[in-house]
């Protein structure tokens, strides 16, 4: 059974609960530019939304937490240096706060690198604090903030960092985790205002920041790591768990399902929580516990001097996956990571079974809590692929951090230089392959207008056609690169319109529509497009076509040539002129008739339900008639808007 794509929440560090209830924490805001566009199909802008977050979150926050307030890029544009210190560090309602930041207003820079900086400095040295950043991208004022955190870690190392981005590029994140690693802290990607608000929270519950219940204005202790029940009052169970037999107890929750010993049909309790307390009587109970991917049977003795206490141990440890494209951690575009027991013997008691999945996901820096074991982790985004081999040991934290050595080849196609993206083009990517009888192999292909692949580090052929149009390139694809390539075809935009002897004829006539065609203009002409309907707008190659207009089920056409040899198109028309032919009956009850053309085609015959009329292209024509065994023919010309009738019987 798979688990959620998800990763597992965790309980925040230990050290985390030893700082002081009251902060101080910097509560910084992005107020650059970006912040006016959207997420999402959210209307609102994400400085708006960040706001309404904000006020959600932080109206929370006990009056004895020494909170401040700063952003970046909101007074001036273009100004690398501007970060305000808005409000420093200091005790009172989280209002003060809120209405600070209802005034502000995105207009400049992102200058995130040296805003850490500063805000660092409003926390005294030695001092437990932390730094919560709501941004919408990386550092574009050309700092590093991953340099700008091993300062600030190097200068006070109880100050935690954690980056909230909302709404931020693929892979951004993935870049920035250097800054949560290097100050203990945590990146967060959000990309909801509910997402947002969320991870705000778990911000501020991870800072160790004070809470006070709304309903009775009283402080909310700060969440701290589960403690072992005291053994005191009825018979029954208390029950905490942990990672490994000497490790501490889980300080998040944990899956709990209680059975009576014998009769494990019908569970006796089901909840989550930190730990298992249960009022039960003497007896043997089987308890499961059961955390991530992780899960454990024991059996309780419930004896009748006293609730029970034991700590289940999961027997298990965390995994961090860092998938990357390449070895300076640039991060995969949409990874397909499986992780999969290789050694893990059995199911039993939470160990995974050997060559099982154990999780599938698309999160490539997920942390997950697996059984202790050794597993293969396989990422593969788009042709690339790698497994690597890990093993998880009990109570640790290990990663895995495979490098697929991939880039991105994004593709996209113009008419012309500085002409319209082209819509109907088809790409094919070739590597060589010496096996082949061409010296290539084609490996991937999209007809999608503007395609992305995700491919192993070399050198490809990239062929785009549209029509009878096509470019060939060759494009060299560097590890972490995304390489953008247009392709620009040399076409020629020409529009062909058909029009008709009288108006309200065939270009009207639903049941004779129009096609349209245009020809190589070589000695044995084929097709090269065609259009549907009085009007057809094609993109040629420079060169000299033939064209023609029909219609449908009649012997009307009309041809012509156009030539775009000099790079000129334009538009032309081609006309369809025609007549039109009654056939008289009258007197000759039972003749069978038919009018051919110059060519011998019959375009008209009699017969039950048949027309008596038709449109037909000027020329000349012949009606043979036969009438009770007696055949006569008769020649008539048609020339363009003549109406004729014609009697069968007469002279």
């Amino acid at each position: 059974m798979l688990a959620p794509a998800g990763p597992v929440p965790l309980a925040a560090p230990a050290r985390a609960a030893d700082a002081p209830a009251d902060g101080p924490a910097v509560i910084v805001l992005d107020g650059s530019g970006s912040m006016w566009g959207n997420v999402g199909s959210e209307k609102p802008s994400k400085f708006d939304l960040a706001r309404g977050a904000l006020r959600q979150s932080l109206s929370s926050i006990s009056p004895r937490v020494r909170l401040g307030l700063m952003s970046f890029g909101h007074r001036r544009r273009a100004d690398c240096s501007d970060v305000e210190v808005i409000l420093p560090p200091e005790a009172g309602p989280p209002e003060r706060v809120l209405s600070l930041v209802d005034k502000l207003s995105p207009k400049g820079k992102g200058p995130l690198a040296l805003t850490l900086t500063e805000a660092a400095k409003q926390i005294p040295a030695g001092e437990h604090g932390s730094i919560i950043v709501v941004h919408d991208g990386l550092d574009n004022c050309w700092q590093d903030p991953c340099a700008a955190a091993a300062g600030i870690a190097k200068a006070n190392a109880n100050i935690r960092i954690f980056l909230i981005g909302f709404g931020i590029e693929p892979g951004d994140a993935q870049r920035l985790q250097c800054v949560a690693e290097a100050t203990n802290g945590r990146v967060i990607e959000a990309q909801s205002s509910t997402a947002l608000a969320d991870s705000i929270s778990d911000a501020l519950t991870l800072a160790n920041l004070e809470r006070v219940d709304a309903a009775t204005g009283i402080a909310v202790p700060v969440p701290k790591a589960a403690k072992p029940p005291t053994p005191a009052g009825a018979p029954g169970v208390r029950l905490t768990a942990s990672l490994a037999p000497d490790g501490p107890p889980l300080a998040t929750a944990v899956a709990w399902t209680l059975y009576k010993s014998g009769d494990e049909s019908t569970p006796l309790k089901i909840t989550r929580g930190k730990e298992l307390s249960a009022d039960l009587d003497p007896g043997s109970y089987v308890v499961e516990a059961r955390f991530g991917q992780s899960s454990r049977r024991q059996t309780i003795e419930v004896t009748s001097e006293g609730p029970t206490t034991a700590r289940i141990s999961l027997g298990a440890g965390f995994l961090k996956l860092n998938s990357l494209a390449d070895k300076a951690g640039a991060a995969l575009a949409d990874p397909l990571i499986t992780v999969t027991a290789k050694d893990g013997g059995t199911a039993k008691d939470g160990a995974a079974a050997a060559g099982a999945p154990i999780w599938i996901g698309r999160d490539a820096g997920a942390r997950l809590v697996l059984p202790a074991g050794t597993y293969v982790v396989r990422v593969q985004d788009g042709l690339a692929e790698q497994t690597t081999d890990v093993t998880v040991a009990e109570g640790t934290s290990t990663e895995a951090r495979p490098v697929l050595g991939t880039g991105r080849l994004e593709l996209s196609a113009i008419s012309a230089a500085n002409g319209a993206p082209l819509q109907a083009v088809t790409y094919a990517v070739e590597e060589d392959d010496p096996d082949s009888p061409q010296g290539r192999r084609e490996i991937v292909r999209s007809a999608a207008p503007a395609a992305s692949f995700t491919l192993p580090a070399g050198t490809y052929y990239v062929s785009a056609r549209s029509g009878v149009a096509e470019v060939h390139q060759r494009i060299a694809l560097g590890s972490g690169d995304v390489v953008k390539n247009v392709s620009s075809f040399n076409l020629v935009p020409i529009t062909i319109s058909v029009i008709t002897g009288e108006a309200a004829d065939a270009t009207t006539d639903a049941s004779h529509p129009i096609l349209i065609r245009v020809l190589s203009a070589d000695a044995t002409p084929r097709e090269i497009a065609r259009a549907h309907g009085a009007t057809g707008t094609f993109q040629l190659p420079p060169a000299r076509y033939r064209v023609e207009a029909m219609a449908s089920g009649l012997n009307i056409a009309a041809r012509g040539t156009i030539d775009l040899s000099t790079g000129r198109g334009g538009t032309t028309q081609l006309k369809l002129d025609h007549g039109e032919v009654a056939i008289d009956e009258a007197g000759a009850l039972g003749a069978y008739w038919r009018v051919k053309d110059e060519t011998g085609r019959t375009v008209m015959h009699s017969g039950a339900g048949r027309p008596k009329q038709a449109r037909l292209a000027p020329g000349r024509y012949t009606l043979l008639i036969e009438v009770e065994g007696n055949r006569a023919e008769r020649v008539f010309d048609i020339k363009a808007a003549e109406r004729q009738s014609i009697p069968l019987i007469g002279p």
